[in-house]
């Protein structure tokens, strides 16, 4: 086997992030793909993330315009993920991670540094 080119590598992810479906997907885009592939369940999913089933239904919709794969596939047990969608999982996750540790506290940089001297308040 031959190794990819790299070049040829940057301009596919290039060319996935300037993707306008790509630019389409938000926040509850990645929750509700997350919460499918571990609830296997459109309307677990509903429940868990208050609310309805039409917008897991439209979520799901975004996701699978963007990424080109039907990602989650009905059957009498639940919602089955593709490969795809395996492959993405623990990606979304580190996503949906970090972004949940920004917003509990990382903070400002002035409130690390203990220097206080130029916020608002002081002012």
């Amino acid at each position: 086997m031959f190794a990819q080119d790299p070049r040829k590598e940057h301009s596919e992810k290039q060319r996935m992030l300037n993707s306008n479906s790509l630019r389409k997907l938000d926040m509850q885009d990645l929750m509700v793909f997350s919460a499918v592939y571990e609830k296997s369940s459109v309307s677990g999913v509903s429940e868990a993330l208050c609310v309805s089933q039409s917008t897991v239904s439209y979520c799901l919709k975004k996701l699978r315009t963007c990424f080109k794969d039907e990602l989650f596939i009905n059957t009498r047990t639940g919602m089955r993920p593709t490969f795809k969608a395996e492959g993405m999982y623990d990606h979304v996750r580190t996503i949906l991670q970090s972004i949940n540790q920004c917003h509990a506290g990382a903070g400002s940089p002035m409130s690390r540094t203990g220097d206080r001297s130029l916020h608002p308040a002081d002012a």
